[in-house]
């Protein structure tokens, strides 16, 4: 028979709960394993730096432009544009570049007096890529109207009187206005009658105040300088002056009309009343090619002068001959004397005034003479080069003979 036996729930409730803290300590226990290191790689997408931007002006309104940046293979969602002056603070542009732009250009509307330079920055979703380089400068004018004025095509290290400046015609004796005392120093160029800067043409660097030298270049007392002016024609020309390691000036822009070509000048830096006057020198030239190294070389001997190639001789040729004629002894009959080189053909030839001679040799000509002369020696002006002497006897037997030399 089987018995049944009551339990309480009170009972059955405890053996329950040592149950499942039992069975949770084996669970946390057969989870700790080991394993080895496991690497995670993702492809990632670079934001690129902003690309430097170009600027245009039309009066007080400078339109920026740039290329595209991109994500990945995706353009960026917009650009963020800013303006610094010419101390490098930054300036918050106005207009359609205020606010950040989805194309790739812009108009900064009402620009202030004074010297600007534009950067772009591209926006993607909330991150930013990193600032592009700073544009060219732009000037504006007291008048409101602006002009942009292009970096140098050389980089140098600038001098603290360096930077964009706009360079008006006019004679700065004479200035239009007056300056405001502690007015930045403005320059004048004065180009000539032809309106084209040359040699002699100044350009002055003025203000309300006297200019310091040392201000200009460190340690510069104003004395008379040599420096290098350098002249980048185009749209808008441009000038700069350095001493050839630092910049001095520049860039100056200058009147289109007053530099047609790209030149460098020779010029002369000085402080005169509290003014800076740069005078230009002369135009630096090429140097010319060696004249000695293009000039045709001299023809040598045995040498055709047309045609540079050697002369060949001719065998059998004959050698022109030389007659000397000697002093007859008294009452005799001058004789002459024939040099080597005669008669190719070695026929005999009779002597003068004495006993013949048998020239046929092969061209060695024996000399005759009067009896007891020595005979006289061979010239042959060919190999010497020296001219032939002609001897004329005289016509009284004592007296001496004449030797006349040809020129």
């Amino acid at each position: 028979m089987k018995r049944l036996i009551a339990t309480s729930p009170a009972v059955l409730g405890g053996i329950a709960a040592v149950t499942l803290v039992a069975g949770a300590g084996a669970a946390i226990a057969a989870w700790r394993v080991q394993s080895d290191e496991v690497v995670l790689t993702a492809e990632t997408a670079t934001l690129s730096p902003g690309n430097k931007p170009a600027v245009s002006a039309a009066g007080n309104l400078v339109t920026v432009s740039w290329t595209p940046n991109t994500f990945g293979d995706r353009k960026v969602d917009s650009y963020r544009i800013q303006r610094y002056d010419l101390a490098g603070s930054v300036q918050q542009p106005r207009g359609t570049c205020e606010e950040n732009v989805a194309k790739e250009s812009c108009g900064d509307s009402g620009v202030p007096t004074g010297s600007w330079r534009y950067t772009v920055v591209p926006v993607k979703g909330g991150w930013t890529g990193p600032e592009s380089a700073k544009s060219d400068a732009v000037i504006v004018a007291a008048d409101g109207k602006a002009v942009v004025v292009p970096d140098p095509a050389v980089a140098k290290p600038a001098g603290p009187a360096a930077g964009p400046a706009v360079v008006a015609i006019g004679d700065p004796a004479q200035p239009a206005a007056t300056p405001a005392p502690g007015s930045p120093p403005a320059w004048t160029v004065q180009p000539g009658a032809d309106g084209v800067l040359g040699t002699d043409d100044t350009l002055t660097y003025a203000g309300g105040a006297p200019v310091a030298p040392n201000d200009v270049i460190i340690g510069w007392d104003g004395g008379a300088r040599p420096v290098t002016v350098v002249a980048e024609a185009g749209a808008q020309p441009v000038l700069t002056v350095d001493d050839g390691a630092t910049r001095i000036f520049g860039p100056l822009a200058v009147p289109p009309a007053t530099v047609p070509a790209n030149l460098t000048f020779d010029a002369t830096l000085a402080e005169v009343k509290g003014r800076i006057v740069l005078t230009l020198g002369a135009v630096r030239v090429a140097p010319a090619p060696d004249e000695a190294a293009t000039a045709p070389g001299e023809p040598t001997a045995g040498t055709d002068p047309t045609t540079g190639t050697d002369t060949p001789e001719t065998p059998g040729a004959a050698t022109p001959s030389t007659e000397t004629t000697e002093p007859a002894e008294p009452g005799g009959t001058p004789s002459t004397t024939e040099s080597a080189g005669g008669d190719p053909s070695g026929a005999d030839q009779p002597g003068t005034g004495g006993d013949g001679g048998d020239s046929g040799n092969g061209g060695d000509a024996s000399t005759a003479g009067t009896e007891g002369e020595p005979d006289a020696p061979a010239t042959d002006t060919a190999a010497t080069g020296t001219p032939a002497a002609e001897v004329t006897p005289s016509t009284a037997s004592s007296d001496p003979a004449v030797v006349l030399v040809a020129a």
